[in-house]
């Protein structure tokens, strides 16, 4: 019965160091394994680590001419964004000389006609160009 007890009592022991001490006793059945797996073949475990580092640089090349390539055509895309804004900054002026020199006649015109008149003059004016025509009181009379 003294050895029963003694056994039970190391056991009790040993299951509260297992408790206390599992990720110890893992990391070093871990360690002994690759130790094992890996004593008979070193090569292996150097083959092991050259491919692992073929194929990270494998992913960088591939990441880097990735990285190239968008610059590149966001680059191309602010050419043709510029181009694009410069052509129509030139239309937009030429544009715009025209429709002053077609107002400046047509302003002309419209003096001419009715320089006698002032609120049919400033009724046309504002017919025409868009402008907002509040009458004077004088005028309605």
């Amino acid at each position: 019965m003294f050895t029963w007890l003694a056994t039970k009592t190391f056991f009790k022991k040993a299951w509260c160091f297992i408790k206390k001490y599992w990720k110890c006793l893992l990391a070093i059945f871990y360690g002994m394994g690759v130790l094992l797996y890996f004593r008979g073949a070193p090569q292996k475990a150097k083959d092991i680590l050259d491919n692992a580092k073929d194929s990270f640089d494998k992913q960088i090349d591939v990441i880097n001419k990735a990285h190239t390539e968008e610059i590149d055509k966001r680059n191309e895309i602010a050419k043709k964004y510029n181009e694009t804004i410069e052509m129509i900054e030139e239309n937009y002026s030429e544009n715009k000389k025209e429709l002053s020199n077609q107002k400046k006649k047509r302003v002309k015109e419209i003096l001419n006609k009715h320089h006698n008149n002032p609120g049919s003059l400033a009724f046309l004016l504002s017919k025409e160009f868009g402008i907002k025509y509040i009458p004077n009181k004088e005028d309605e009379e």
